[in-house]
């Protein structure tokens, strides 16, 4: 098969979580035999590369069978290839994977420079300016909506990442045909998660964060608190970050250490050399689809057979088996630190919980099953 993958952004080597589910479908749809063409990234191996002139888009467009493209929370009507190439597709089918409304930028507004502290109550001022904030991208976001809804009439089917997300393309952008279909984890060995657990440096019980210190929905003002509090009840406890960027948000004690700039490998050898690992994630009281998300770093705690504490809503909650292979939690320093604590105290329990967590991506969340669930709908609409 042909295929056309379109996601704006340069994506090898990944760098993000959207760079690595580019990187993830592109080479395994080449590495299973396929043809790939992508525009304006030439960091991407194996495949055809366009540029984005009215010539090149068609060469394009004419070379492909089916189109793929990623929709996020970037703008739709600020991208004119993405329109350009819909309206020359033909009959060749377009199927959207879909990551986020357009109002996932109202993060910034309601969750974004929040007190580290989560018991303390916002004042007045602060809510006021918040309230302002948002307002101010609610005309943009409206528009947003209305040029995807004219853009999804050519959309042969969805792949959306989450239920939540499947709701907002039946509901909102009225897609008839989709497919829920969650990120994924690595297929890693028990002999190479061995392997990658010898960079561990510390004895004690290791508590490890991936993600950006950037962005208010990773939770990070729940984990500062769980750190303050681990500092005072649980001495013992060591939390290591691996961010991709250093900011005056993170959390500096004693207890902490910080790993930033950290390629793919060395990410996965951290999550092994951990003894447990959070996923926590705010819920968007703005959205009437709530926490939408697929989070990456879930399925790769869980790859590399770590033990996950996880916020109690959204994909989280549907996937994870509270007790049998992760532990959730509600987004309240106390809770999340006696979770960790259970697990600290209950090693064998602990252990059972990581195995059964990878035995989920072994079977059920990883990226080769991805590919071919992906695949799959690309047969059939082309067939239609």
């Amino acid at each position: 098969m042909r295929i056309g993958y379109l996601y704006n952004f340069e994506a090898y080597p990944p760098r993000g979580g959207n760079h690595l589910h580019a990187t993830e479908l592109t080479l395994r749809f080449v590495n299973s035999g396929h043809s790939v063409s992508v525009v304006d990234d030439p960091s991407m191996p194996g495949v055809s590369n366009f540029g984005n002139t009215p010539e090149d888009l068609q060469r394009f467009i004419n070379s492909i069978d089916v189109l793929y493209v990623r929709i996020d929370a970037r703008f739709t009507r600020r991208w004119p290839v993405l329109k350009k190439c819909m309206g020359l597709t033909g009959h060749c089918p377009v199927v959207w994977e879909i990551n986020s409304p357009a109002s996932e930028g109202l993060a910034f507004s309601w969750l974004g420079r929040q007190s580290t502290d989560v018991s303390e109550k916002e004042g007045v001022i602060r809510r006021l300016r918040r309230w302002f904030h948002a307002v101010r991208q609610l005309p943009g976001i409206a528009l947003e909506e209305a040029h995807r809804q004219r853009l999804a009439q050519g959309v042969s089917c969805a792949i959306c990442v989450s239920t939540a997300l499947s709701r907002y393309a039946t509901e909102k952008l009225r897609i008839g045909n989709v497919l829920v279909l969650p990120n994924g984890g690595p297929l890693l060995s028990e002999e190479e998660i061995q392997k990658r657990s010898g960079d561990r440096q510390h004895d004690r019980f290791t508590v490890l964060y991936t993600g950006s210190a950037m962005y208010p929905w990773q939770g990070l003002n729940y984990l500062s608190q769980v750190i303050a509090l681990a500092k005072k009840e649980a001495p013992d406890l060591i939390f290591v970050l691996a961010v991709n960027k250093l900011t005056r948000d993170l959390p500096n004690s004693d207890n902490v250490f910080i790993l930033d700039h950290l390629n793919r490998d060395q990410i996965l050898n951290a999550v092994c050399g951990a003894d447990a690992c959070v996923a926590l994630h705010p819920e968007y009281p703005w959205s009437i689809y709530g926490f939408h998300n697929s989070p990456l770093k879930m399925f790769e705690y869980m790859a590399c057979m770590r033990p996950v504490v996880a916020s109690n809503h959204g994909q989280m909650r549907e996937i994870i088996r509270d007790g049998e292979d992760g532990l959730l939690c509600e987004n309240d320093p106390p809770d999340i630190l006696r979770k960790l604590l259970y697990l600290r105290d209950h090693p064998e329990r602990a252990a059972s919980i990581g195995r059964q967590g990878w035995k989920r991506i072994q079977s059920d969340f990883n990226w080769p099953r991805n590919v071919t669930e992906t695949l799959r709908v690309f047969g059939a609409c082309s067939r239609k």
